[in-house]
């Protein structure tokens, strides 16, 4: 069964103008302004029609989907033997395409995380790695079904002038094939290029950060981004994003850039050490939370927020 509550909230959330952005309210995703910070990026152009691509350091591309309400971003990184692509977006055009534009080196799949907006691609691969967690086996086999995630082919949802001929009745996606499994820790050779696993459990059980620790590039999934960070989900552990968040904050100073999966992609190292210190004012009541309704909380910060289920932070603050 379906972890379905999850996205009954997202939809809650989205429908109240949230989502994985703070703007305010915007229907009309053919015509949405691109963040200030893609205006900094050089743009790759003529790659993709819905896909748009942009150059944000040492052999390493961004490509993210402006015209979905997630803003999902995922992440080229290119050594001299291999490329790596961390997640694969939301499986409403072909990805892999784009990829064979971009490198010609053979390509491994690595997932942040497999919630649905990160491993619609992957089933495009035929080499993914992947935590070996129930959790992530799960959604392997099975994928997630159209009813589980029909929401993110709304008209309010995403630009179909985009996608034409799409038809959003069958949008799903589709399950796909591990290769290996890794473990927190492990590192991958590119050649000339080494990143490290960094096991990040929390927002999933199957949550990953990757370090690229010779260029200082940390990626960080959802497990932090710029926006409401959602902590409400059958599958969060409120204890285990703890842990998790004091181990990136920990990192801060041996990082020279953040590379988050929503929103804006690139981001100052000092952001994860006030993930920490505000996840701390949160836990110990300091700070109020705007009731959203379903039992889940907003607590606003300068540079993101967290949206965390009523439970969680009774559980929290109790600890």
């Amino acid at each position: 069964m379906r972890p379905i509550s999850f996205f009954f909230a997202l939809t809650l959330i989205f429908n109240n103008s949230f989502s994985q952005t703070n703007n305010t309210a915007v229907t009309d995703w053919c015509n949405h302004p691109s963040r200030e910070a893609f205006s900094k990026l050089k743009e790759i152009k003529g790659v993709s029609h819905w896909f748009k691509v942009y150059s944000v350091g040492e052999n390493l591309i961004a490509i993210t989907e402006p015209y979905n309400f997630e803003e999902v971003i995922f992440y080229l990184i290119i050594g001299k033997n291999k490329a790596l692509l961390f997640d694969t977006g939301m499986g409403l055009d072909s990805i892999s395409s784009v990829i064979k534009q971009l490198t010609k080196l053979p390509v491994t799949v690595l997932n942040s995380h497999t919630h649905p907006d990160h491993i619609g691609g992957n089933y495009e691969f035929t080499n993914i790695l992947a935590m070996k967690t129930n959790y992530t086996l799960l959604h392997a086999k099975e994928g997630w079904g159209h009813d589980a995630i029909k929401w993110e082919v709304t008209k309010d949802a995403f630009c179909m002038q985009e996608l034409p001929g799409m038809d959003t009745s069958r949008y799903a996606i589709k399950p796909f094939h591990i290769s290996r499994f890794v473990k927190d820790g492990d590192e991958i050779d590119l050649g000339g290029r080494k990143l490290q696993i960094i096991s990040v459990p929390g927002h999933t059980p199957d949550a990953i950060a990757l370090l690229d620790k010779a260029n200082g590039y940390l990626f960080t999934g959802d497990t932090f981004y710029e926006g409401p960070i959602y902590l409400f989900a059958e599958e969060t552990d409120i204890e285990a994003y703890e842990k998790s968040i004091a181990k990136l904050a920990a990192m801060a100073p041996r990082v020279k850039t953040v590379f988050p999966a929503h929103n804006n992609p690139v981001c100052e190292p000092a952001r994860l050490t006030e993930l920490k210190s505000n996840f701390d004012k949160l836990k110990q009541g300091s700070v109020k939370g705007e009731d959203k309704g379903q039992n889940t909380f907003l607590f606003k910060f300068q540079y993101f927020d967290y949206l965390i289920q009523k439970d969680q932070l009774e559980k929290l603050q109790k600890q």
